[in-house]
């Protein structure tokens, strides 16, 4: 803990020192800004107080005439499913050269595309991590590793090629979901650092008055996992051990924006396509995965209503193993354990992909409102998973206090059918939160 606060200090004392002199000539190319936030959550059915932390975050950027800089430092302190933790994360952290036709970026970076508010089948650079309870859903995001280079030949169409040198998958604990007291998560093991293990993506969007329009795409180990079966011990009880499982893709999409009066028209799609997803049960098969939604004011109210979709190719019913002819043999009984077992473990696999049906059908009502001159504003969410029965509810209400002070409620519902993943995330994700943050 001692080495935190000393890194803390010095870090501080070094920015301060460096807008200090930075004032004299170029003050308004620095940009110093902070928070510090404590935000509690808890009521699920697995964790009386899921997550307890306070953070200090640190947000510093220098912009020159044709380079800048950019810091996003967060220090992490408290307790994560009974876990006391002491955390130091990058948010973000990159050097930037810049002129009117090109950029060029190295470092920590959030990228996001698509046009969709709530699911965004375009978006397959940063990862997440899912499992990160906070009042803000975009604390969730990740940042990787990048080489960005932006081409802009007119003001309206740029082409950015990426490249990620070091794979970072997203964040799932699926230890703490109760699967079955005979299976247990083992840590994963990274692929290798090496070319082969890289991945690309290009991004061409253009601008006019009538539309926004981009296409996409990707290459590479995705973030999105499921997860494999290491090892079963029959012996003397059965005993099953995953681990989380990584496969490449390769993705192509196109997302669009069309005003049109007071509504606005946002879509995006892409195909994703997978190799030997019929030998190895966590890779998803080939699938097309789009979203279509308006947004409209009404009054102060903004609305916005998405209906998301995917239909998976090759799609072959999982079906379960027969039952031995003979309960004598112990070979078929042998053989009728791993086959059940990789039976529920492609199922778990085929639901966490929204591979379960050939088609998946989706949709996402948002209300989002501003009242009192803006210093209350509030949200309210809806998912529902026709396919599925699977749905979830999610209210959040911020009021700021002073123009530095606020202070956010709110909590979630989450639900569906026995075995779902809504079902048995809801005794970890259900439940209230609240969170105090003070910003300079």
């Amino acid at each position: 803990m001692k080495y935190l606060v000393l890194l803390l200090s010095l870090l501080v004392i070094s920015i301060l020192g460096f807008s200090q002199k930075s004032n004299t000539t170029e003050n308004s190319k620095v940009s110093i800004n902070g928070f510090v936030n404590s935000t509690v959550y808890g009521g699920s059915n697995s964790y009386d107080i899921s997550s307890a932390y306070c953070e200090f975050g640190l947000e510093t950027s220098y912009r020159g005439t044709k380079t800048r800089f950019v810091s996003d430092l967060r220090f992490r302190q408290g307790v994560f499913f009974n876990e006391k933790q002491t955390q130091i994360e990058f948010k973000e952290c990159f050097a930037e050269y810049f002129n009117d036709y090109f950029e060029f970026s190295l470092g920590n970076r959030i990228i996001k595309y698509g046009k969709a508010t709530g699911i965004n089948p375009t978006d397959n650079l940063s990862p997440k991590n899912y499992f990160f309870l906070s009042s803000d859903i975009e604390d969730m995001q990740m940042s990787n590793f990048m080489i960005t280079t932006k081409f802009k030949p007119a003001h309206w169409l740029n082409l950015e090629l990426i490249g990620i040198p070091i794979f970072k998958p997203s964040i799932y604990k699926y230890e703490l979901f109760d699967i079955s007291e005979s299976a247990s998560f083992d840590d994963y093991i990274s692929p290798d650092i090496s070319f082969d293990n890289m991945s690309y993506s290009a991004h061409l969007s253009t601008s006019f008055s009538f539309a926004d329009i981009s296409l996409s795409g990707f290459h590479g180990l995705s973030n999105f996992y499921g997860f494999d079966v290491i090892s079963i011990e029959p012996i003397p009880t059965v005993s099953i051990t995953n681990s989380a499982a990584f496969y490449k893709k390769s993705s192509i999409g196109m997302d669009f924006s069309i005003p049109i009066s007071t509504w606005i028209i946002n879509a995006e799609g892409a195909y994703n396509h997978t190799k030997d997803y019929k030998d190895n049960l966590y890779i998803p098969n080939p699938n097309i995965h789009y979203v279509i939604g308006i947004e409209k004011d009404i009054s102060k109210l903004k609305f916005i209503a998405e209906y998301s979709g995917k239909y998976t190719i090759d799609f072959e019913k999982n079906n379960p193993p027969s039952f031995p002819t003979d309960f004598t043999d112990t070979l078929q009984l042998m053989n009728y354990m791993y086959e059940t077992i990789r039976y529920e473990s492609e199922d778990f696999n085929r639901r966490i992909f929204d591979q379960y049906y050939k088609i998946n059908h989706l949709a996402i009502l948002t209300i989002h409102g501003d009242f009192f001159y803006d210093a209350l504003s509030c949200n309210l969410s809806f998912i529902n998973n026709f396919t599925t029965s699977e749905h979830l509810i999610r209210a959040t209400a911020k009021w700021k206090i002073t123009d530095n002070l606020a202070t956010t409620i709110g909590g979630q519902i989450i639900g569906g059918p026995k075995n779902s993943i809504y079902n048995l995330s809801s005794d970890i994700f259900n439940g209230v939160y609240f969170s105090f943050k003070y910003s300079f």
